[in-house]
């Protein structure tokens, strides 16, 4: 009995590890990330950590307000790659029609068109994300940005920019698939 347990926690484990989340599901997500060598990094306030390539290159920010990391690979060109900001923010999130209002003005003022503004689950928490398409520095781009609320009184913020067309599903994927590897300290 003790041994039929066991096997079943190991294979509810496993088969955990292979669902897909509801963005990835969104963006018909196939494809495995999971054979890098990756490394971990801590934000300034220890509030979170990151999990990515360890050959990618990463940078801080932090003001009283916000915690972020940066994250790219630098050894590709802009178009066939991205760029990943998680963002610790200070501050309520409340989801109504006012924050649905701003993320839309905002996107209009950088000539972005909205695709795609709705509720998710990101990990295990209700969120939301935001798709737009636009031109940026001549280059075709997309925005994804996932909102959740955390705890102490703030919220993450991640941004994924892609510029160009060049695998594009792979890259919002890619993307997608280390920005679900973020640990939110906080919820300890």
């Amino acid at each position: 009995m003790k041994y039929l347990f066991a096997f079943l926690m190991i294979l509810s484990i496993i088969s955990s590890c292979n669902q897909k989340s509801e963005l990835a599901l969104y963006f018909n997500c196939n494809k495995d990330f999971g054979n890098y060598n990756l490394k971990t990094l801590d934000d300034i306030n220890k509030n979170y950590s990151m999990t990515f390539p360890s050959h990618w290159k990463s940078s801080f920010y932090f003001d009283e307000y916000q915690s972020d990391i940066y994250i790219a690979d630098t050894t590709k060109s802009l178009t066939s790659t991205y760029i990943l900001n998680i963002s610790n923010k200070k501050g309520d999130l409340i989801f109504d029609q006012n924050f649905k209002t701003k993320l839309s003005s905002e996107l209009a003022l950088q000539n972005l068109q909205l695709i795609k503004l709705d509720s998710f689950q990101y990990l295990e928490t209700d969120s939301y994300f935001v798709h737009a398409t636009g031109n940026k520095n001549n280059y075709n781009y997309n925005l994804i940005e996932i909102y959740k609320p955390s705890n102490n009184n703030s919220f993450f913020e991640i941004k994924i920019e892609l510029y160009g067309d060049n695998q594009l599903n792979d890259r919002i994927c890619e993307a997608i698939y280390f920005s679900n590897l973020l640990q939110d300290n906080t919820q300890k």
